[in-house]
């Protein structure tokens, strides 16, 4: 996070409400949720579950399917709990608690898609200013000073590394809104999902004793309907990638700052279809102290988990 006091940073899921039950989507769009697909784009379709075949080969990654419809992920599998990779690190390493700290959100960090492995891929060092009003756009700025530190060093951020970084698996809960039905929401102003006593411990000394310097990283299935949307307010680092594509980008590091994932408008670019399920890959990275607020909040209640190499 960068220096400056820091408003709530949330990272705010926004599950897009689907219903769990299994069965064709109806002529009104109220499709059942199941989960989506998952591997590299394919030119509109999502990917089955299993291998993730090479970036943009169709055929290693087969027909999404129909919501709710066998094998996507509905009924039983469906959950609004993520399974969630987080790996700890130390300020020894050059891209956390950097001597720069950050001067807003930079995009153009990572390429628009996934590595065969479904990690992000290192695009640059330095990027450009994100023009905020839009999930992807940048705004004409000269800019020179890095905010990662090479390949190599983010190739680390995702991947289980001896020494570098250390693993835990958890879990994080959506819970539905009080006030608004059919929204599911992660909150935290907080967040600090490994106890001091965890991993590498409280790294930096900092004064509210937390264990700050994180990576985490959830992937999923979900079914896409009309008027999903998926909000997200946080720092730092922040890549969501849907169908293999990315389609949410606050990289770098910075105070708390709001992305919108509008699904429908979105949906030419990412190459998705209603009633049928896709990939959701999330990649956050928690990189300097002073705060950590993760909020999510979306419309989407019902997803399942993939299994990804480490």
């Amino acid at each position: 996070m960068n220096p400056r006091p820091l408003a709530l940073l949330s990272l705010s899921f926004v599950f897009a409400a689907l219903a769990c039950s299994s069965g064709a989507p109806d002529d009104n769009n109220n499709n059942p949720t199941s989960g989506g697909g998952n591997g590299p784009p394919s030119s509109g379709t999502g990917g089955e579950v299993g291998g993730p075949g090479d970036i943009g080969d169709p055929g290693d990654i087969g027909d999404p399917g129909d919501i709710g419809a066998g094998g996507a992920g509905g009924g039983s599998g469906c959950a609004s709990t993520l399974k969630v990779i987080y790996r700890d690190f130390k300020e020894s390493h050059p891209d956390f608690e950097m001597d720069f700290r950050g001067d807003g959100v930079r995009r153009g960090l990572v390429m628009p898609t996934l590595d065969g492995d479904l990690k992000p891929q290192f695009l640059d060092t330095i990027g450009c200013y994100a023009e905020l009003t839009t999930p992807l756009d940048c705004r004409n700025a000269t800019i020179t000073q890095p905010v990662i530190t090479s390949k190599a060093t983010f190739d680390e951020w995702y991947r289980d590394v001896s020494g570098v970084n250390m693993t835990f698996e958890k879990e994080l809960v959506l819970q539905e809104s009080a006030t608004q039905q059919g929204q599911f929401v992660f909150d935290s102003t907080d967040f600090f999902p490994l106890a001091p006593e965890e991993g590498f411990g409280i790294t930096p000394p900092n004064h509210k004793n937390q264990n700050f310097l994180f990576t985490t990283e959830i992937h999923l299935k979900f079914g896409y309907s009309p008027g999903q949307r998926f909000t997200f307010i946080g720092d730092d680092d922040m890549w969501i990638f849907i169908n293999g594509r990315l389609a949410l980008d606050l990289g770098a590091m910075h105070g708390p700052e709001t992305g919108v994932i509008d699904f429908d408008a979105q949906a030419a670019d990412l190459g998705i279809s209603p009633g049928r399920t896709y990939s959701m890959d999330i990649f956050h990275a928690e990189r300097h102290t002073d705060g950590s607020n993760f909020h999510i909040e979306t419309n989407i209640s019902c997803f399942t988990p993939v299994e990804v190499p480490r």
